[in-house]
């Protein structure tokens, strides 16, 4: 497990938490708020949140050892989320703060080359605080890995790109509106596909929608609180997680600091509030969710409380259970699972 950290835009966080090849330590590197990952093999791609966006390349060695490979801008500000392309040869990055989505080139080794493609976003939202501007905020190709899809916290909406393989270019294929002042934050795609789940910082919800994956369409099929009924406090929902089997879905919220956890319908088009899972003692902000690979675990990182947390996840009912202790991680933000 890899760890990265966010202490805010003025005061900025440096190195890596490795945790798992024995007795936990701080992996040092020169990454500056290290707030996103993506891994490809051996390689761990590093999404550095400061005024210079820019996303670092590191070798992983034995023992969770970081060797950097190189570095590129990201030619934008506030590099918050990276994913790889399905066959490996591109990484794409939203740059939050100047609201742009790149595409970088991977070479063989993992390296990367400078960006091969921006698209800049524009246009606002209600929130006169939050959505002043556009501000992309997660990006992942689609199952079919021709197209692209944007989630925009600024402007309400999540785009749909035709992809490029050839050139890495980027085109703007359709545009759904999720509501008014909700700011669209992460977003999950269903196993099957047909389906995709977003979250939404500003309202509190998961927006789900179909999904055709011939035409490239999201359609808004519901929309579900992930806050319990009657509960009225501050709340900015963060990470979502989907169990690889694609019954269970989990919703971080910072506010409430409480895991939502969600039963999905067989055919993946509704969700089923189950539970509402505290994830510690108040203001602990949970930050993300991360389910491992076979299902049997969700990890937690809590910003202000310091700690990673481990639950273990019940098969059947999709509850989570902590398992002690947890690890104690300065202002963690991001986990990634080798």
């Amino acid at each position: 497990m890899f760890i990265g950290g966010y202490a805010g835009a003025d005061r900025l966080t440096h190195g890596i938490t490795a945790a798992g090849f024995g007795a936990s330590a701080s992996v040092q590197t020169d990454v500056p708020n290290p707030f996103g990952f993506a891994v490809s093999g051996n390689v761990l791609y590093v999404a550095s949140n400061v005024a210079d966006g820019r996303v670092h390349a590191l070798r992983i060695g034995a023992e969770g050892v970081l060797t950097p490979i190189g570095d590129q801008s990201a030619r934008g500000a506030g590099t918050v989320q990276l994913s790889l392309h399905p066959l490996g040869a591109w990484l794409f990055a939203v740059n939050h703060d100047s609201g742009s989505v790149v595409v970088f080139p991977v070479a063989p080794d993992g390296s990367l080359g400078e960006v091969a493609n921006l698209v800049q976003h524009t246009g606002s939202g209600p929130d006169p605080v939050a959505q002043q501007s556009p501000h992309p905020h997660f990006v992942v190709a689609d199952p079919s890995g021709e197209r692209v899809l944007v989630t925009d916290k600024g402007t309400d909406c999540l785009y749909v790109y035709d992809f490029d393989g050839e050139t890495g270019a980027l085109s703007e294929h359709a545009r759904v509106r999720l509501g008014s002042g909700v700011g669209p934050r992460s977003l999950v795609v269903h196993p099957n596909g047909r389906h995709l789940y977003v979250n939404t910082e500003l309202a509190s919800t998961i927006v789900v929608c179909g999904y055709d994956i011939a035409t490239g369409q999201p359609k808004i099929l519901d929309t579900v609180s992930t806050l319990p009924a009657g509960v009225e406090l501050w709340n900015a929902p963060s990470g979502l997680a989907i169990r690889p089997d694609g019954r269970f879905l989990y919703a971080a919220n910072r506010g409430h600091d409480s895991i939502a956890v969600f039963a999905v319908s067989e055919d993946g088009g509704s969700l089923r509030p189950v539970h509402s899972q505290p994830v510690g003692a108040a203001a602990t902000l949970p930050w993300d969710v991360v389910v491992a690979a076979d299902g049997s675990r969700l990890y937690v990182p809590n910003l202000v409380a310091g700690t990673v947390a481990t639950f273990g996840i019940d098969q059947d009912s999709g509850l989570l259970e902590l398992v002690e202790p947890t690890l104690a991680v300065p202002t963690p933000a991001c986990v990634a699972l080798v």
